[in-house]
């Protein structure tokens, strides 16, 4: 048995729509994306959606677009995928690494208090693993020092803070819509924008200086950061059933949590209680994750450990970064978490093999612990 740590679920629908799309003979952006930036407005309750080629270029394009550059400090939790914060590099900034909440993962304002300077422009908060960071603080953090708010929303799909969804708190919220997402275009991500007066600047940032095509006139500086309808094709079919998708995942972390709630040394990860969480993963936390996921790979069963910390990231060799506080609770998550299979074609059997091996593993564990105790 052969179980994979997370595979997407493409079916007929987005089969035909792609077909549709070929047979239409349009291959580059156009009204399959206007289609689905339109959807997605609606769901996310903002003025305006915008594609772009992925999350990580979203957050570029967010940052250019109000002006963060050379020099400027962009805060950026710790505890995050390695492109939240290459992108403040790719834009001429210096990512702050900030420390997180120990409980969810997501941005701690007094760590972001801390770690203030005069340079500092923007705050690029995450919702980490499908859950709200505060923005409540965050919001309230962003006014009181001036601060353009970014939200970093790459696995928020259908998540909420109260009745809001992220993304729709700042002056631009960023998603992904990668392959291992809530809803997918393959590789593809958005800009949520609220403010009227930033809608332009996106179109002429993403459109190679022009309002539309067409026009070998740029009146502005600009990037071809568009999509093609073949990939809006996919998300069209994705978006029917995105609320389904949803369901299905949060059924299938309680199925997990079901299983594993009385397995010694599993720690189960609550919601932060903000709003509607979707599950990016199916999360938990042990001693020894490293062990635990080779035990599981000899056993066929994919996993992956939770991000590593970006202060620590080889990546950023020779960028300049800062840190002015070190961070604790992020390396404590990377050392104690793991992503175990998530995919939505799971059966009941290969959940349980999963859960199978992860308690015989857990319990050897124990036991030893145990014996070491008494001496034995």
């Amino acid at each position: 048995m052969r179980i994979a740590e997370f595979t997407p679920e493409i079916g007929d629908a987005e089969i035909a729509r792609v077909v549709g799309s070929m047979k239409a003979n349009w291959l580059t952006e156009g009204e399959k994306t206007a289609e689905l930036e339109k959807l997605l407005a609606n769901y996310f309750g903002c003025r305006r959606v915008v594609m772009m080629p992925n999350g990580t270029l979203a957050i570029f394009a967010a940052l250019k677009i109000l002006g963060i550059g050379e020099g400027d400090e962009v805060l950026v939790p710790d505890f995050t995928f390695f492109g939240t914060a290459s992108a403040v590099v790719l834009a001429g900034a210096v990512p702050v690494f900030v420390d997180v909440d120990p409980r969810d993962g997501n941005m701690c304002v007094r760590a972001a208090e801390a770690s203030l300077s005069q340079r500092t422009r923007a705050v690029l908060p995450v919702h980490m693993y499908g859950q709200a960071a505060d923005m409540a603080a965050l919001t309230a953090f962003a006014a009181r020092h001036g601060l353009k708010l970014i939200e970093d929303a790459a696995q928020g799909m259908g998540v909420t803070f109260g009745d809001r969804h992220v993304g729709t708190f700042g002056e631009i919220g960023c998603i992904s819509f990668f392959a291992d997402k809530t809803m997918t275009t393959g590789e593809g991500g958005a800009l949520i924008v609220n403010r009227e007066s930033l809608i332009e600047d996106c179109l002429y940032f993403k459109n190679q200086g022009r309002l539309r095509r067409g026009s070998f006139v740029c009146d502005r500086m600009g990037y071809n950061f568009r999509i093609t309808d073949v990939q809006s094709a996919v998300g069209l079919a994705q978006f029917e059933r995105v609320e389904e998708t949803i369901r299905r995942k949060r059924a299938l972390r309680e199925q997990y949590y079901e299983l594993l709630k009385h397995c010694p040394g599993v720690r189960l990860p609550e919601e932060n209680g903000f709003g509607r969480v979707v599950p990016f993963r199916v999360n938990i936390q042990v001693d020894d994750p490293a062990e635990l996921s080779r035990h599981l790979e000899a056993r066929g069963v994919a996993t992956r450990r939770y991000f590593y910390p970006l202060h620590l990231q080889p990546g950023f060799k020779g960028y300049q970064t800062v840190m002015r506080q070190r961070p604790v609770n992020s390396v404590a998550l990377f050392e104690s978490g793991l992503m175990l299979p998530s995919g939505l074609n799971l059966t009941t059997q290969e959940i349980e093999f999963v859960c199978d091996n992860i308690v015989e593993f857990q319990s050897e564990q124990s036991c030893k612990g145990r014996s070491l105790a008494a001496g034995v």
